[in-house]
């Protein structure tokens, strides 16, 4: 069964990720149990298809690239080590419909990146930098992320490009907390982002950027090309 995520907090997915991991919960479900780290679909849901489009740039030139990854992050222990671990999967779409492609490359879970290329450049989207990370594609071509944070936290971040830059990027986080053994919401906090920095916003304001749709996760996305080909 295919997963979605969704920019929208929701407490049940955030006890199970809480509890669980995402990263745990993709395995069990992929050894036949029903354990999932997304928010389920809604009968009529739309999953993300992608258009493809020849690579932009050279496979060593992407390869390069995946490698420096979060590179002064792995080398403190502080997120997935990319250098010790290459591309399997990649897909070349244009995400915004600007003409120019973007890269979504994977390797398997959780490790996933998505790049750009612009002016005979490539640039770095976005990347899955903790297993508690998931990472998906909503219709309209918005990238989506969620997962837990510190301290009993639930996040929803989402990514929308207009000619192959990011144009708006916004989160929810909602915390919770232990109250009478149970596990209950402390609120949500919704933020967008500026020039320097995420500023708190109304839940209001936060929708109306925000997709309206749920994302597919990369890994539930169908038309894969295997990247160790010629």
């Amino acid at each position: 069964m295919r997963r979605i995520l969704s920019t929208i907090v929701l407490a049940s997915a955030a006890l199970l990720l809480a509890s669980c991991g995402s990263s745990q919960t993709k395995k069990s479900e992929k050894n036949g149990t029903e354990a999932e780290a997304g928010i389920m679909t809604d009968e009529g849901h739309v999953y993300t298809e992608l258009k493809k489009m020849p690579l932009p740039c050279s496979k060593e030139l992407l390869y390069a690239a995946w490698k420096q990854i979060g590179e002064n992050e792995a080398s403190r222990g502080k997120a997935l080590d990319y250098r010790q671990n290459s591309p399997v999967f990649f897909i070349s779409t244009d995400l915004d419909e600007d003409g120019n492609p973007e890269v979504l490359l994977r390797s398997e879970p959780p490790y996933a990146a998505i790049f750009t290329f612009l002016q005979d450049s490539l640039q770095l989207i976005t990347y899955v930098e903790h297993p508690q990370v998931g990472l998906g594609i909503t219709p309209d071509g918005c990238i989506v992320r969620n997962g837990t944070g510190g301290g009993n936290a639930y996040f929803s971040e989402f990514i929308r490009l207009e000619n192959s830059e990011v144009a708006a990027k916004g989160m929810t986080r909602e915390t919770f907390s232990i109250q009478d053994n149970a596990m209950r919401s402390d609120g949500t906090e919704y933020m967008l982002q500026t020039d320097t920095a995420k500023a708190k916003v109304s839940k209001e304001e936060y929708q109306k950027v925000a997709p309206a749709q749920s994302g597919t996760y990369l890994e539930d996305i169908e038309g894969w090309e295997d990247f160790r080909k010629p």
